[in-house]
């Protein structure tokens, strides 16, 4: 049985020297990882992560690091390619955007003078504004030094940014009889929006289960999860051991069924 773990965060370059990441340690994978590793069926284990997580010490694992969600997918495209995978742990913290451009006010403003194709702002509607503000980004982008880098001497910034291509999203394209676990992340909501969040990610993205969280209820000690089932049946857990024993039992169980 072989198993594919994402776990940690993706970081998105501004330049050479700059990008933009979030807080995931991969703690929680690294756990789901160990927990895996215990089970006699289990041969290998691929651990796509972030260059900052935290990794498993297991002759099972495949470690294979990944830094934005471009290297990400052709890490999980490179796992299909050689491998059948029986169980998908998407635990990953995947940048929903990444910087498409980067200007500065000043630009911007110098843009919007110069731009011709409109006479005034009384021209624009709902079917040319969108065009209108891509062609003043894109004239007014800060090129990179001959360093990759973009100047510290620039006032007012502005980091123009685009949609990331769902990696949820492809699992099912790339290996349908895959289990997949996915995860969905609010903050401070309630427990109903919460599992309908999960619900939802379940639906669009045909995973097998979802592990739905709040970020107002982890700390370094507690981590209340609720593994959602596709009857929108749900268990609650209170630790990261809690919830990895979890995943990897219910997982364990969904395969065996498909026998």
């Amino acid at each position: 049985m072989n198993i594919l773990i994402t776990a940690g965060g993706t970081s998105e370059p501004i330049d050479r020297v700059r990008n933009i990441t979030n807080m995931s340690t991969g703690t929680l994978g690294n756990t789901i990882a160990a927990q895996f590793d215990k089970v006699p069926e289990v041969e290998k284990i691929y651990y796509i992560c972030g260059n900052i997580t935290k990794l498993p010490q297991s002759d099972k694992t495949e470690i294979i690091h990944i830094s934005d969600t471009v290297s990400l997918k052709k890490a999980i495209e490179s796992v299909f390619e050689k491998a059948t995978v029986d169980i998908i742990v998407h635990s990953m913290a995947v940048s929903d955007y990444r910087v498409k451009l980067v200007t500065s006010c000043s630009k911007v403003a110098d843009s919007i003078y110069k731009c011709k194709q409109y006479n005034s702002f009384d021209s624009l509607n709902e079917e040319n504004a969108e065009s209108f503000t891509s062609d003043i980004f894109e004239n007014s982008k800060i090129m990179l030094n001959n360093r990759g880098k973009i100047s510290s001497d620039i006032n007012n910034m502005i980091l123009v940014m685009e949609r990331t291509p769902k990696i949820i999203s492809l699992f099912h394209e790339y290996s349908p009889k895959s289990i997949l676990v996915g995860f969905k992340l609010l903050d401070s909501v309630s427990r109903e929006a919460l599992i309908n969040a999960a619900l939802n990610v379940m639906e669009k993205n045909k995973c097998s289960l979802v592990l739905a969280n709040d970020l107002s209820n982890i700390d370094d000690k507690h981590h209340t999860g609720y593994l959602v089932t596709k009857s929108g049946h749900y268990e609650m857990y209170n630790t990261k051991l809690e919830i990895a024993s979890a995943i990897v039992k219910e997982t364990i169980k969904l395969k065996g069924n498909r026998k």
